[in-house]
């Protein structure tokens, strides 16, 4: 999953709306000024307020709006109030071209990893219980797109925290990585000031389990057996036919999906003494926990049959 390109800066809708709806021009200065100062103090750099300011008033983009916000339809109005803020994002990043380790990149998820990270396992870093597999058709969020799809190509991660997402290397107390000097190459190259260089490397080759385990042919061949029956693109076209033609059969395809998925997993924990940590790499997130993303969830009744029915 790509992070996002676009500077992501929550700003506190519910104030600014009331400042550019009026369609006045004063509003809408003061808007930009009250933006820009939450924009700021989400960079932890209060003190560029003036420098800032300047730039913005010397942005065309800012100019133009000053000029003819009055005139402005509602609707072109509101559109041209978001461009314009992802421009204040840029102009206040470009005052601060460097890291303040604040934390805010390790908090919002985890890195994919890269073919040169293969290392990192190799020298202990990192190990298979530290890191989890997301296979080629699964349903996740594209942030850079900012939309939901299937993903086209195995990624590896590492693992987040449970409940608040965040990367597992990253240290509350520190307020930093854990690991910074041997941090993954997703996250040296990061620079939320930035995006350019992330987005090239996105470009390039990711690592993927058969890098790592390419000399155990048994293993190999189990991979592709599970990947084969257990194909998350099986349950992506099973949900799509089902929301098209409504046919209910459907969910007991599914549900031998699952069965087979969570078979093959007793399985391999058996065969290799593995701990439940390392399935997740090994053959990625179980099929029980991928189909909440379709609104579905496996219950089992009182006579010990599993059903699927809505998570919702």
């Amino acid at each position: 999953m790509k992070q996002n390109s676009n500077h992501s800066i929550q700003l506190d809708a519910a104030r600014l709306r009331d400042l550019f709806h009026s369609g006045r021009r004063k509003k809408f200065v003061a808007g930009v000024r009250l933006a820009l100062r939450q924009i700021l103090a989400k960079l932890h750099v209060e003190g560029h307020y003036d420098q800032v300011i300047t730039l913005t008033k010397q942005d065309p983009c800012y100019r133009e709006l000053n000029n003819t916000w009055e005139e402005l339809k509602p609707a072109v109005r509101s559109q041209k109030w978001q461009e314009l803020m992802e421009r204040l994002v840029q102009i206040a990043y470009g005052t601060r071209p460097y890291c303040l380790r604040c934390g805010e990149c390790c908090l919002l998820g985890s890195p994919s990893l890269h073919l040169e990270d293969a290392e990192l396992l190799s020298r202990g870093v990192l190990s298979t219980r530290q890191i989890y597999t997301l296979r080629r058709g699964e349903p996740v969020k594209f942030n850079l797109e900012g939309r939901l799809g299937v993903l086209p190509s195995e990624l590896i991660k590492i693992k987040q925290h449970e409940e608040k997402h965040h990367c597992i290397f990253y240290g509350k107390n520190q307020k930093g990585c854990t690991i910074y000097d041997h941090r993954p190459l997703q996250c040296r190259v990061q620079a939320c000031w930035d995006p350019e260089a992330l987005e090239k490397l996105w470009q390039q080759e990711k690592l993927t389990r058969r890098h790592l385990i390419k000399e155990d042919q048994d293993l190999l061949a189990m991979l592709d057996v599970h990947d084969e029956r257990c194909d998350p693109k099986k349950l992506d076209a099973a949900f799509t036919r089902l929301h098209d033609t409504g046919d209910l059969a459907v969910l007991n395809e599914v549900l031998d999906i699952l069965r087979q998925d969570t078979a093959i997993r007793d399985f391999v924990t058996k065969k290799l003494n593995c701990k439940d940590e390392e399935l997740d790499f090994l053959l990625g997130r179980p099929l029980v926990e991928i189909v909440r993303a379709y609104g579905m969830k496996v219950e089992k009744d009182e006579d010990g049959v599993y059903h699927l029915v809505s998570d919702q």
